[in-house]
């Protein structure tokens, strides 16, 4: 039993290297948490408004638990370098934290079950296309913010299925994969009227009450593996940025 724990906590190591501590395994089983319960509110139709409410009820919880566990952010932002990566890094949780608080503070002012109590003083009109906003651009950010943690999750799957340079047959059919998997979210984030509803075109989400639950699902997970996508590759190009331009400067000089 302690053998096969042991397994499981090296499987979890992002370095491939030793095990992650308890704190960290708790930190990982938040975010994956967080991405479903997502999924969740995304689902509105499915689940109805009392239980979309109870969902985001526990999102808050959840969400309040990640920023207490990774308190370690907040302290460091004034200390250090800012290269172009970290710049990115704190530019995306910035604009996250914001549009999660407004998706919060909209949800909580409109709620009719959980947090009706409060009976805070908004112009529901306002809530109203506000959390349509946020919570739509919220899903986007929240898949970029994923993609820039991507080298972790890809030291996960080594771990698990381990995949070296000589298994180029292997790298390339994931790499199509993704690319296959990016078209579609990107076909599927016009589908879905992503843009109207976060520039508020429509003022209202048009739900289809007869539509599979795994049309849903596959839809919104390729718009989140565009964003995944795009994210990582942008690390990846700002990465070589970082090592080509001081190449340049040394030829030069």
């Amino acid at each position: 039993f302690r053998n096969r724990n042991l397994l499981f906590l090296q499987i979890l190591s992002a370095d491939g290297g030793q095990p992650m501590k308890t704190r960290q395994v708790i930190k990982i089983g938040i975010d994956i948490s967080m991405t479903v319960l997502l999924f969740i509110l995304m689902a509105f139709h499915y689940v109805g408004l009392q239980w979309h409410e109870v969902t985001g009820a526990v999102m808050l919880v959840l969400f309040i638990l990640h920023h207490i566990l990774n308190g370690n952010w907040y302290r460091a932002l004034g200390k250090g370098k800012y290269s172009s990566g970290r710049i990115l890094f704190t530019i995306v949780d910035v604009v996250l934290l914001i549009d999660m608080f407004l998706l919060m503070f909209s949800g909580i002012s409109m709620s009719r079950y959980v947090f009706r109590f409060l009976d805070i003083p908004v112009s529901k009109a306002w809530a109203r296309g506000m959390h349509m906003t946020a919570s739509y651009a919220g899903f986007l950010l929240m898949g970029f913010h994923i993609g820039l943690h991507y080298g972790m999750i890809v030291g996960m799957i080594k771990r698990i299925c381990p995949i070296t340079k000589k298994n180029a047959v292997c790298i390339w059919v994931l790499r199509a994969l993704a690319f296959l998997i990016a078209g579609y979210g990107v076909y599927a984030l016009f589908t879905r009227k992503f843009v109207d509803y976060i520039s508020q075109r429509v003022m209202f989400a048009f739900f289809d009450y007869e539509e599979p639950v795994l049309s849903f699902v596959l839809d919104y997970a390729a718009i989140m593996g565009l964003m995944i996508f795009i994210s990582y590759y942008l690390q990846r190009f700002l990465q070589w940025i970082r090592k080509t331009v001081p190449k340049k400067k040394e030829n030069i000089d």
